[in-house]
């Protein structure tokens, strides 16, 4: 199994919209809508500093005709669409209820 984390820039849903990509041999750490995502340590010139997930989406495919097998074949990904917000104190003291 091989797990990625997608992330799309702001307004985006589309593959052109990829900001990020991470890749794990195990599972990531739930996020949930209204989880801030902070860009700043990606080491890209990234034109949101702070983003807050909008929706979470799964894909979970076979990359071989095989099925399912425990040597990698599938691949789990999650989308992650989001929305800019601005970098302050304030923002990250807001509860997602409150946004």
């Amino acid at each position: 199994m091989e797990y990625q984390l997608e992330i799309y820039r702001p307004g985006s849903s589309d593959s052109g919209g990829i900001i990020m990509v991470f890749s794990a041999p195990v599972a990531f750490l739930p996020i949930r809508v209204g989880d801030l995502l902070n860009t700043k340590t990606w080491g890209k010139n990234v034109e949101w500093p702070l983003l807050r997930v909008l929706n979470v989406e799964h894909l979970i495919s076979e990359n071989a005709s095989a099925g399912i097998d425990p040597a990698g074949r599938v691949t789990h990904r999650v989308l992650l669409y989001t929305e800019s917000v601005p970098d302050t104190a304030e923002t990250r003291c807001k509860s997602p209820g409150t946004v």
